[in-house]
């Protein structure tokens, strides 16, 4: 089991730089990682700590070791860490603390920017090779930024929100810090999108996904039908609601996953830092074709029999192998028969590229009454298609179509505004509930009912 709370050895974890960016690593013990120019940790250094902890990497000595060696040259050094005592990954560019940076407490500031002359590079006299030699050095992110105050000609000139604006990005530039995070669905998809894998998920967004667990109404002993082309993330999502990512759950909840190809492509929940044996219990893989034509109980009786395992275990090996690898089909056989008519599925949840108007209805067959029927598209034009079916089939209470956009805001004091950029959509989503219609009255209640008198019609009326 993988600690919720701790940062563990065999983790996926996610990285935040000081750039803003993130880096998925797998922390594999007495290895380094290297982050770039912001430098290279050993795994071990980190294992035990809280996760959400932020880390600085930095060096005993001025020249770090293996700079002398040519081969070593273009390789990252790696350093030593420590537990930074402020938070100063959460700045964001434009805001405004609380209290001023110590760096700035003994140089002057203006109460106008109107002094202030653009000339260019040549109001900052440090050159870029004397910070490159800084940096060689190994120098903290703190003397590099304080020595280009120094030597910043025009740095008086500026008011004290444009020099702590101006802090904040120095050292996000030359920083060498980091913080763990756990490796989340919601961080996994922000990773994602932010390294322009949107179509890999279908364009979803995190608030989408969100609407979604809640109209599916998503729970840890339910049993879903789930059809998921987005790599494994929307199980990922699921799981996670289902168990809190918690691998020695009790919770009994299971998602059967169907899939249009051979094998399911379910890549991503090797993030999920979820056991093998933890996914093989709780999700289940079915092909469209099984699932819509399963194989005859009978005949796969017929094709194998089963014997017992002290006589199974007498077998020499390459006829044990092969009655093993026959032993599992005919399991796997079974347990497709159980999934596809004799279970009956608390939610159907779809985010496929399929036509979702001859699927779903298909699919919802093997849904309980009074269930919700969740669907995702990138387009609305596929979900109105979709509603248009359902309002003509009595299995189907209230379609309904919904897109969520949350714009973000810079909360600075006093200038709190929406952010000039955003990513667009989002996609949308269609949810109705599978009820179960009341069967027709036989036809001589029918005959009574129109022979029903006059008077009694106009009383009813």
């Amino acid at each position: 089991m993988v600690d919720l709370h701790h940062i563990a050895a065999e983790q996926y974890v996610i990285l935040k730089l000081p750039s803003g960016n993130w880096k998925i690593v797998e922390l594999k013990p007495h290895t380094s990682i290297s982050l770039g120019k912001f430098g290279a940790f050993q795994v071990d250094d980190i294992i035990g700590y809280p996760l959400g902890t932020q880390f600085e990497i930095y060096y005993d000595t001025q020249s770090p070791p293996g700079d002398d060696d040519p081969k070593n040259k273009n390789k990252t050094p790696v350093g030593k860490v420590k537990v930074m005592e402020e938070d100063v990954s959460g700045n964001t560019e434009g805001s405004e603390s609380s209290s001023t940076p110590h760096e700035l407490l003994n140089v002057d500031s203006s109460a106008t920017n109107r002094n202030l002359i653009n000339i260019g590079n040549e109001i900052q006299s440090m050159t870029s090779e004397q910070i490159e030699e800084l940096k060689r050095q190994s120098a903290s992110a703190e003397e590099i930024v304080v020595k280009m105050i120094e030597s910043h000609s025009g740095f008086h000139e500026k008011t004290l929100h444009s020099q702590q604006k101006y802090l904040n990005r120095k050292k996000r530039k030359f920083a060498k810090y980091f913080t763990v995070e756990y490796l989340s669905a919601s961080f996994l998809l922000q990773w994602l999108l932010e390294k322009g894998d949107a179509q890999k998920v279908l364009d979803i967004s995190e608030e989408t996904v969100a609407v979604l667990l809640n109209v599916a109404n998503i729970r840890s002993e339910g049993r879903y039908l789930c059809m998921d082309e987005t790599g494994g993330l929307l199980v990922y999502f699921l799981l996670e609601r289902m168990f809190g990512g918690d691998s020695s759950s009790p919770h009994t909840g299971k998602i059967v996953v169907l899939h249009e190809n051979e094998h399911p492509n379910l890549d991503l929940l090797k993030y999920s830092n979820y056991g093998e044996k933890f996914i093989n219990d709780h999700v289940k893989t079915v092909s469209l074709l099984d699932f819509f034509e399963p194989p005859n109980p009978a005949d796969v009786d017929s094709n194998f029999i089963p014997i017992p395992k002290e006589e199974a275990r007498q077998l020499k090996a390459g006829k044990k192998n092969a009655y093993q690898r026959r032993l599992k089909w005919y399991y796997n056989q079974h347990q497709i028969v159980e999934l596809s008519t004799k279970c009956q599925y608390d939610a159907l949840i779809v985010a496929s590229t399929l036509q979702l108007s001859t699927l779903v209805p298909l699919l919802a067959e093997r849904v309980h009454g009074s269930r919700p029927v969740v669907c995702y598209s990138q387009f609305k034009e596929i979900l109105l298609e979709l509603t248009h079916t359902l309002y003509t089939d009595l299995r189907f209470l209230a379609p309904s179509i919904s897109e969520t956009r949350v714009r973000p805001y810079q909360s600075v004091r006093g200038k709190l505004h929406p952010l000039m950029t955003m990513r667009g959509g989002g996609g949308y989503l269609m949810w109705a509930h599978r009820v179960i219609p009341a069967p027709e009255p036989p036809a001589h209640e029918k005959q009574d009912e129109t022979n029903e008198p006059e008077e009694k019609k106009q009383k009813v009326q």
